[in-house]
């Protein structure tokens, strides 16, 4: 790929995360003011479409990222040090207080609802081997990508056995993993963001679209305020 190509690609990720629709020639060539025409575009855009990063859900439509666009996204792009903004912090740091205050002590389970609420994906909290809370699974079934009802019970199956899966994986989770499709433990549908620290693991179980950069500020801010 050229760096105008790269660019590209990255557009490409970027609007279809944010907007979970495919996105066109046209549309990247006025709003990001490429230089180039869009007849250019959609010449590069067949580039992307041959290495395998991007592919056409529909005749006439635009372009969405392959698991293998994700993958590269994922190598070549992503801010690993992304922040995450005072108001979430805030939003989080307001359910543990809360949390704390309730009668029954849920502040690890108030983190994780609100950590749900602002990653739009399911969120696993495990205290140990066979000690795991999960919440958030209706934030991850609402994802457009799983409007369709064979997809919904695909994904219902995976929810099913959420407590065996990280049983399973419990000792081989690192410091910090993200997995997409096929290689998510979970759905070759889904991406994961997991992390463990002391025998604790704290994860995000969404759609291949989610927003990486952000979910994995709120996971290492949420597992800083948990420990």
């Amino acid at each position: 790929m050229n760096d105008r190509q790269k660019e590209l690609f990255k557009n490409i990720v970027l609007e279809h995360i944010d907007s979970a629709k495919a996105v066109g020639s046209e549309f990247l060539a006025e709003k990001y003011d490429l230089g180039v025409s869009s007849a250019t575009v959609r010449n590069d855009m067949t580039e992307l479409e041959s290495a395998g990063l991007i592919y056409q859900p529909h005749t006439s439509a635009g372009r969405v990222p392959t698991e293998r666009g994700y993958n590269y996204f994922i190598k070549n792009y992503l801010d690993v040090d992304s922040k995450v903004s005072e108001k979430d912090k805030n939003f989080i740091r307001k359910a543990k207080e809360l949390g704390i205050k309730s009668a029954d002590k849920q502040e690890t389970k108030n983190v994780a609802k609100a950590l749900s609420e602002l990653s739009d994906a399911a969120v696993v909290y495990c205290l140990g081997r066979h000690n795991t809370y999960y919440t958030g699974l209706s934030n991850l079934l609402t994802q457009p990508e799983f409007a369709d009802f064979n997809l919904i019970h695909n994904i219902a199956g995976v929810v099913d056995n959420i407590d065996e899966v990280v049983d399973s994986i419990f000792d081989s989770i690192g410091e910090m993993e993200i997995k997409i499709g096929k290689e998510n433990n979970f759905s070759p549908m889904c991406a994961s963001i997991f992390t463990k620290q002391d025998n604790k693991i704290l994860g995000l179980i969404g759609p291949m679209r989610m927003n990486y950069e952000r979910n994995l500020g709120l996971i290492n801010f949420a597992k800083e305020l948990l420990n």
